[in-house]
């Protein structure tokens, strides 16, 4: 029978806890690595990234696009700005940059360093940097050195017409596309100027609009520009759309100048307000209709029964619009309310949209339930 020794045991005893003993302190080793290199990584994905910007213009150009909200979003960013260079265009440290970039147009903005640690919205990836490339005009040119998107623009107006569009509205709308007017003039049709224009342009009404050709760079304005006017072989571009009241230049007369007359009757005291289609007719960002007389008339005068009777009228209140009407380009959409008479004349027939009103064949008032928001919309 084989005798254990207590001495051997003890030593195997022993040899094993030191075994365990060296594992547990690899082990214990090994996760304090991990930690520390998991809180490492954790500090460092914390860590705001450092950059750099520069900042490229052209103080030559006053009104260029203005990168200055940009530049202040930038700075709000999650990073560590340790560097901010403004740089002027043309210098050799500033071309070298754009060139590097390939960037076409100034004002831009260009930001180095650990870009893949922030985050920036609205700039393009170029190489090792990110860059503000898509800009709205007046801008340069990095290529040519030209300041792009300076429009100067000609009013072409008849010398004595005080009561012809001022083209105010719509030249309103032209600017809040952004466009930069660097030049204004106002000529007259009698003008050597003025006849030359509208002998080169075929201009066949006044007053008018013809800008130069640097309105190519608003996208937004010559996208929609065929629907009002053409783009002209020298890069000009001419309004073709007239905005009454206008002259027409074949045979001088003055045209958009409308009557309107009112049917009412004077029975209905709960028929809606007839002020409404003035309202809406004469509103300059609608119809913009303008109005040279009006005529208020009640049913029981025999002057309004001869129109009751002659346009075939069944419902008041209603207006009667003169022929003047047809030289408003809007008058496509008004036919959707209005019936075209055989002498030009446009009578209103959808009365009943607009509240309570007096039928005719019956000569009872109707009770409509008037919505929140009554108005005849133009589109």
């Amino acid at each position: 029978m084989t005798t254990i020794n207590p001495k051997n045991i003890l030593i195997g005893l022993a040899a094993l806890l030191a075994v365990i003993l060296i594992f547990n302190i690899a082990v214990t080793i090994n996760i304090d690595n991990n930690l520390k290199k998991s809180a490492e990584e954790q500090k460092e994905k914390s860590r705001l990234g450092k950059i750099e910007l520069t900042v490229i213009k052209n103080s030559k150009c006053s009104d260029c696009f203005d990168v200055t909200p940009i530049l202040s979003s930038i700075k709000k960013a999650k990073a560590n700005i340790t560097k901010e260079t403004t740089l002027e265009f043309g210098t050799p440290q500033s071309r070298e940059i754009l060139s590097k970039y390939k960037i076409e147009k100034v004002p831009s903005i260009i930001v180095t360093g650990e870009i893949s640690k922030v985050s920036i919205q609205g700039m393009d990836n170029k190489e090792d940097a990110l860059a503000l490339t898509k800009i709205n005009p007046p801008y340069t040119n990095v290529s040519t050195g030209r300041i792009e998107g300076h429009v100067s623009l000609i009013k072409l107006v008849a010398p004595d017409c005080e009561q012809c569009s001022d083209l105010h509205s719509l030249l309103a709308q032209i600017k809040q596309g952004g466009v930069k007017l660097s030049a204004e003039a106002g000529v007259t049709t009698d003008s050597k100027e003025g006849k030359e224009l509208i002998e080169k342009y075929k201009i066949g009404f006044v007053p008018t609009m013809i800008f130069s050709s640097d309105l190519k760079f608003y996208d937004i304005i010559t996208k929609a520009w065929p629907q009002v006017g053409t783009k002209e072989s020298d890069g000009s571009y001419v309004l073709r759309l007239p905005s009454p009241p206008f002259i027409n230049l074949t045979d001088g007369k003055l045209r958009g100048l409308v009557t309107m007359t009112y049917l009412l009757d004077k029975s209905c005291p709960e028929c809606f307000n007839a002020s409404i289609y003035k309202r809406v007719l004469a509103d300059p960002k609608g119809f913009a209709v303008t109005f040279d007389e009006e005529e208020t008339l009640d049913i029981s005068d025999a002057k309004a029964k001869g129109l009751v009777l002659k346009y075939n009228i069944t419902q008041a209140p209603t207006v009667i619009l003169s022929d003047e009407i047809s030289a408003y380009p809007s008058q496509q959409s008004l036919k959707q309310f209005f019936s075209v008479e055989k002498d030009g004349s446009y009578v209103f027939r959808k009365v009943s949209v607009l509240g309570n009103y007096k039928d005719l064949i019956s000569d009872k008032m109707i009770n409509k339930a008037v919505p929140k928001t009554t108005s005849v919309n133009q589109g």
